[in-house]
């Protein structure tokens, strides 16, 4: 696997909207604490979170797909 944590968020999705699928893992692994904590605050649900995080990259994803 590249290294890619030292890359910034903007390099990171330049590589993964170019066919670099690690590079989309790379941006959830940076974010998936802080995002599923704040969602988890705020639903105080674990599994009503989950499905939101998901829905949250999903999301992300297809803007991504879109640009």
């Amino acid at each position: 696997m590249k290294c890619l944590s030292n890359l910034t968020d903007q390099q990171l999705v330049h590589l993964y909207v170019n066919g670099d699928a690690e590079a989309l893992s790379a941006i959830v692994t940076r974010y998936k604490d802080k995002i599923y904590t704040s969602i988890y605050l705020l639903v105080k649900d674990k599994y009503l979170a989950e499905d939101i995080f998901q829905d949250v990259f999903l999301k992300v994803i297809n803007t991504m797909n879109k640009g």
